[in-house]
């Protein structure tokens, strides 16, 4: 087994062994490179393949993100082609990616769980042999959290009537524009600092993929869609100013970004990484599709 980094000629053969494998997360070309390339921490040495007789038989994509606490390793994707598994492939791709990650100044790994840039917000059970492994290798599961869907063909999203109301109480509804970039960040940072780089993806979309509330020309309120995951569906980041909920903010501007979403054909939303479970329910009809086993290893 020959462990070596990943060269852009194997991202076709990558993409095929993830999809042969992986049959609950199916990528696309744009995908795949999002979750490699795009990530705001990519770094060419923590993206491997293993080949066995010159044929790729594993890939591994880590990254790394820093908080108060210091950094912290991720395993971002992690695949091994069936005629490959229980040769040691898997644990040779860990290793190298827990090393080099552990020699920058990582002293915590985790699993899939990468924000702003991820795919999965854990191990979905399902891949059983998967947290195995990851439980063999040390890694102990310490939460859990799960994925909402909204039928996006149930609803038509029809928000006048709301906004109407909203208005004649002072208060302003609608898309963002580049100009509101400064005043959105700061609002950002006083509340929820670390959504700031997916709020910056929506941003840069074309339409821009995030909603506003504002009183007295104040941010208050967003809403945001296509800040990861791009072109799946994939719903959020959200937050209201403590001081403004329960005028039904929240509720409005996530309606007008799933209006969005079916706009643009999906057939169903995702809203990753749940904790009001209640509150989608109530505003769009969305019901747990997907849980997922939140797993870390001290290095």
């Amino acid at each position: 087994m020959n462990l070596r980094p990943l060269h852009d000629h194997d991202l076709a053969n990558v993409l095929s062994l993830w999809n042969r494998s992986a049959v609950h997360d199916r990528l696309t070309p744009e995908l795949l490179d999002e979750k490699i390339f795009d990530d705001p921490a990519y770094q060419p040495q923590l993206n491997l393949i293993a080949e066995y007789d010159q044929r790729i038989a594993g890939f591994v994509s880590g990254t790394a993100r820093r908080d108060a606490n210091g950094l912290i390793g991720f395993v971002k994707l992690l695949i091994v082609d069936p005629l490959y598994r229980r040769r040691g492939c898997a644990t040779q791709l860990l290793e190298a990616l827990e090393s080099e990650l552990k020699n920058q100044g990582a002293s915590l790994m985790r699993v899939f769980d990468s924000a702003p840039n991820y795919l999965q917000p854990g191990i979905d059970p399902r891949y059983t042999e998967l947290l195995a492994f990851f439980e063999r290798r040390g890694y102990e599961r310490f939460g859990e959290t799960a994925n909402m869907e909204v039928d996006l063909h149930r609803r038509a999203f029809d928000t006048g009537a709301e906004e109407a109301a909203l208005r004649a109480q002072g208060f302003e509804i609608r898309r963002a524009i580049m100009g509101d970039r400064d005043d959105l960040f700061e609002f950002l940072r006083q509340h929820w600092a670390a959504w700031i780089p997916e709020v910056e993806r929506a941003l840069m979309n074309y339409p821009i993929t995030l909603h506003l509330a504002l009183r007295q020309d104040q941010i208050i309120a967003f809403s945001a869609y296509d800040s990861n995951n791009l072109n799946t569906g994939w719903f959020g980041p959200m937050g209201t100013d403590p001081a403004y909920r329960g005028h039904g903010l929240g509720g409005l501007l996530l309606q007008r970004c799933l209006a969005d979403l079916k706009t643009q054909g999906h057939r169903l939303a995702i809203i990753p990484w749940v904790g009001p479970h209640g509150f989608y329910l109530h505003y769009a009809g969305a019901q747990i599709a997907r849980v997922f086993w939140r797993y870390r290893k001290k290095l």
